[in-house]
């Protein structure tokens, strides 16, 4: 069943790599890679929604906080800050901007990274996160980085009363503050084992021997939707009108009754294939190679939906122009509708489109 978005919520948090260490080696056809390598710029953006379509996360109702958390092989999400706290905002350490210039060969073990820590503001007020990705022990064992995002939603209390309610891991949050929790690899864990080689640590004989660099796997990329083509269907004229591929965003303008035919297509070589954790990564990887999945979830603010779900990267929907059980009126709300697709395979890679309607009566 489709979801109706009743109010301000987040359908998703995509993670990309805009600053790589080594940018000759990104192929031009393919999506960014989520996976990070160490000291490589990771930018985290939420795509938040709201009755009225998309919500202007650089607007004034979004001002969030991020607090990265050091996740453990084989924990799940929000494991590693509900183990810590209660705790003071105020006292959480900031996050450290990670260097090549921490790294010390002689030392015991690879640099501390503060578990938790409040990530700095980079003054940019865009409401997206940009921050360098640690070289920490924990990454090297198959942990990874927990992001949890707290904000103030549209009439909720402020973003700091949103943490402080969190934090002091109090049991009612405030029903209108936005709360998300995302995962951020940095990875594949055999680019790191050659990493911790090339800097001279020695590595612990579970780890394995350094891989050679033709066994290393690439690193998780976000798939995409590549094509989003749009047909009207109009059941008492019997006729349709091909309005063909759209953009994210687009407006166009469909009669009371109508129908929208929706087609997607993620392109077939976006599905990596990759080796398989062994005991959720805690063992390293296996032989065993698979092919990333299709997942996608489809959320309307008015109207009816064919299907809220698809597992095909060639995905098809219809939305027709008709008061869906959930709404109130026989037309949406101003005459304006949207309809929101999140795409995510079966790993950590995210994308997304958006189409609204002016619904005429």
């Amino acid at each position: 069943m489709s979801q109706r978005i009743a109010d301000a919520r987040i359908l998703a948090l995509r993670s990309d790599v805009i600053v790589p260490l080594f940018p000759d080696d990104e192929p031009a056809d393919a999506g960014t890679r989520c996976e990070a390598l160490p000291f490589e710029t990771v930018r985290v953006t939420p795509f938040m929604v709201e009755p009225t379509g998309v919500l202007d996360i650089a607007g004034p109702d979004f001002d969030p906080i991020w607090i990265a958390c050091g996740l453990g092989p084989g924990q799940g999400l929000f494991a590693c800050l509900r183990a810590a706290v209660p705790l003071e905002l105020d006292e959480l350490e900031e996050c450290p901007v990670p260097s090549f210039t921490d790294i010390d060969p002689s030392a015991m073990g690879l640099p501390e990274y503060p578990s938790p820590c409040r990530l700095p503001d980079d003054g940019s007020a865009d409401g997206r996160l940009d921050f360098v990705a640690p070289f920490a022990a924990n990454l090297l064992l198959g942990g990874d980085i927990e992001l949890t995002m707290i904000s103030q939603g549209p009439g909720s209390p402020s973003t700091r009363d949103c943490a402080e309610a969190m934090l002091s891991k109090a049991s009612d949050l405030p029903n209108d503050c936005i709360y998300a929790v995302t995962r951020v690899s940095v990875g594949p864990i055999e680019k790191l084992l050659s990493f911790a080689g090339m800097f001279g640590f020695e590595l612990p004989p579970e780890l394995g021997e350094v891989p050679d660099p033709e066994d290393i796997p690439d690193g998780d990329r976000n798939p995409r939707i590549s094509s989003f083509r749009v047909t009207v269907l109009d059941p008492e004229a019997d006729e349709e009108l091909e309005l063909g591929e759209l953009p994210r965003g687009a407006v166009v303008k469909v009669k009371r009754g109508q129908t929208l035919e929706i087609d997607t297509e993620t392109p077939a070589h976006d599905l990596q294939t990759y080796p398989v954790p062994i005991n959720n990564g805690i063992g390293g990887t296996g032989n065993d190679l698979q092919t990333e999945r299709i997942d996608g979830s489809w959320y309307r603010t008015w109207g009816r939906l064919l299907s809220g779900g698809s597992d095909d990267r060639e995905a098809f929907n219809q939305w027709t122009m008709r008061k869906g059980e959930q709404d109130v009126d026989e037309l949406p709300p101003d005459g304006r509708a949207t309809l929101f697709y999140v795409l995510r395979d079966s790993r950590l890679g995210v994308d997304w489109w958006w189409l609204e309607v002016e619904v005429e009566p």
